[in-house]
């Protein structure tokens, strides 16, 4: 096999597994078991697990990317954008809150500030997303910027892996309360009332 395969056979690997146990559980021995190979072997790849976690978030990244520039291929409506962006996110996102992530925010700040960078990055597309829907009739005049800071100050304080074990939520659910109460508000229809 060349040396890309070996390379995306190992990260299969670690990803799986450490998904599953998070970050601190998991040893380059188990990597390397899964595979059948030595763990000299994964080292002529990897200098580290460290290094191994890193890339695993680069191909995170990428698979998010390559998802964004479908969808705003697909879609034309800012709404719709933004929900099918949301539903893949949540899919995608939510096995890496169960373990790993927790791990990750306490093992290598660095990475976890790197993602939550990513984060930030990919929502504040979202208000560009806002000031279209907004200037074509679809959403109702607010402050984009604060729209975007709104949620993406939720986002800081909901989806975190610490708040999620305390609360014993969800990264599915708190992401849907949280879209939910973002777009809808708490008020209720004031027919209603």
């Amino acid at each position: 096999m060349n040396v890309d395969g070996n390379k995306e056979k190992i990260l299969n690997a670690a990803e799986k597994r450490m998904l599953r146990f998070g970050y601190r559980k998991v040893a380059m021995d188990e990597i390397a078991s899964d595979l059948a190979m030595s763990k000299n072997t994964i080292y002529k790849y990897f200098q580290s697990k460290e290094e191994i976690a890193s890339m695993l978030f680069e191909r995170l990244r990428n698979r998010i990317n390559e998802n964004q520039i479908k969808i705003e291929k697909t879609f034309k409506n800012p709404l719709d954008i933004i929900k099918n962006n949301i539903v893949f996110l949540q899919k995608e996102l939510s096995p890496w809150f169960e373990n790993f992530l927790p791990d990750i925010k306490q093992e290598l700040p660095q990475l976890w500030a790197n993602f939550v960078s990513y984060r930030k990055e990919k929502i504040l597309e979202v208000e560009e997303l806002i000031k279209e829907g907004i200037k074509n009739g679809q959403f109702r005049k607010v402050n984009s910027f604060i729209a975007v800071k709104m949620f993406l100050g939720a986002v800081n304080e909901i989806i975190n892996p610490e708040v999620l074990q305390h609360e014993s939520i969800s990264f599915q659910e708190a992401l849907e309360g949280l879209l939910d109460i973002w777009a809808n508000g708490i008020l209720r229809n004031r027919k209603d009332i």
